[in-house]
């Protein structure tokens, strides 16, 4: 019995931190965006807590504009830092370029 309702418990903990992933999104107000978006999956180490990530915009973007920045979590990555406890973390990285309007 106690069992049961310990298993349970474990398997809605699990449920919900997959769905809860983490996401950051960042916007330039005065920016609009074009069609150039980079995307590439990083591997991060420990939560997220090790693995350093650097991206040159004047190298990505036309004049180095860069209109939204986006990291997230898919369901698959979620899973496999769950699965690792945290120890594998993996998330995916888009850049979407921008275009001025003047």
């Amino acid at each position: 019995m106690i069992f049961t309702k310990i298993r349970f418990y474990l398997l809605v903990l699990a449920f919900l931190l997959i769905l809860s992933g983490c996401k950051i999104q960042v916007r330039y107000p005065s920016e609009f965006p074009s069609k150039t978006v980079i995307t590439n999956e990083e591997t991060f180490w420990f939560w997220g807590l090790i693995g350093e990530k650097n991206y040159e915009a004047n190298d990505l973007c036309p004049r180095g504009r860069v209109y939204e920045v986006r990291i997230y979590n898919t369901i698959l990555q979620s899973a496999f830092t769950m699965l690792s406890f945290g120890i594998y973390s993996p998330r995916t990285v888009t850049i979407i370029c921008s275009i001025r309007g003047e």
